[in-house]
Formats: C-alpha cells, structure tokens, sequence
C-alpha cells in the first residue's frame, strides 16, 4: 500500500508541475496576444520569438493580460523591476574597491547612470500608459539609447559582467522593445 500512494503522489506532482509550468509548453498556451506581440518583436527587432514568448510567459500579470494596454503595463513592470537590479549591480559595483572595477570605472558609472534613467523612463511610461500620454514612446526610444550607451561602454572595457546581469540588461532591452511596440500601437505612432 505504501508504494502505490507513493506512486500516486508521485504521479500527482509530475501532473501539478506540468501543469503550472510556463516551459516547455508555453508557445502551445500563450495567448495570441502575447503570440502577436512577440511575433511583431521578432520581424521588428530579431528577437528570439520562443525566447520572447518564454519570457512574457512566465510572469502571471502578462500572461493574464487581455488587451494591449493591460498588456504593456505588465510589460513595463516586468522592464522596471529588472532595470532596478541593473541600477543596483552598478551602483554596487561602483561602491566595491575591486581593483578590476577601477579600470573600468567609467564604463560602470555610464551603466549606473543610463539604468537610474532607464528606470525613471519605465516608471513615467507606465503611468504614461495609463494617461494616454503619446510622449512614451520617446521616453522608450530615450531608455533604449541610454541602455545601448552602457553597452557601448562596457564593451570598450575588459569587465565582465556576471551571466544574471547580462541576463538581465537583455530582458530590460526585450521588455523596452514589446513594451516600444505596444506603445506604438496603442497610440497609432
């Protein structure tokens, strides 16, 4: 008896996890707005369109988003929360006496100084969504350039960022461009 409720708890589980799993069946149930959206990032920008859809899909209020304004306020969230840990990585970077750092100081305080504008660019987007205020799409043009000002800077150096940074400044750029798009769209630019 013990082994079959430990089969079936196993069984049980595996359902569970596949289940509530974004991966690897997310392109299967992503919604068509979210399919749209990345397809649109993919022709535009080049992006990855399972990588996109896999990135959009994994956070619950993009997913559960039912239009595009719905939709690009999540996305400008998702866009915020990873520019303020980029911000945070430089700024502490800046703050370290790591004697690698020095030679690129520079470089990290662009980064520290582009994300502190790339996180107060999707923090007025967001309510600039909400008011309808058409001048968000420069502010996302403005995030962009200052995110590929850092990039710029850190490739003139030698210092290598840790994979969850880089990981992450790629998300911020994958959210800027959907969220870039949305806006676009919603407000006929």
């Amino acid at each position: 008896m013990d082994s079959s409720i430990g089969y079936a708890t196993f069984i049980a589980s595996f359902l569970l996890c596949l289940s509530s799993s974004p991966t690897p069946f997310a392109n299967a149930r992503a919604s068509s707005l979210i399919r749209s959206v990345c397809k649109q990032t993919q022709d535009q920008f080049g992006y990855n369109y399972k990588q996109c859809v896999k990135s959009l899909w994994k956070d619950i209020p993009t997913r559960s988003a039912s239009n595009l304004k719905d939709l690009d306020t999540a996305i400008l969230k998702l866009a915020l929360t990873n520019a303020q840990q980029s911000k945070a990585f430089f700024v502490n970077t800046l703050n370290s006496t790591d004697n690698n750092i020095v030679k690129g100081f520079g470089a990290v305080k662009q980064c520290a100084d582009s994300y502190d504008f790339a996180v107060d660019g999707f923090a007025f987007s967001m309510g600039g969504i909400k008011d309808n205020d058409k001048s968000v799409s420069e502010i996302l043009t403005q995030v962009q350039d200052e995110i590929v000002r850092c990039g710029k800077a850190l490739t003139s150096t030698e210092i290598e960022l840790p994979y969850l940074v880089s990981s992450t400044n790629f998300l911020t750029m994958l959210y800027r461009d959907v969220a870039f798009l949305i806006t676009s769209q919603l407000f006929h630019i």
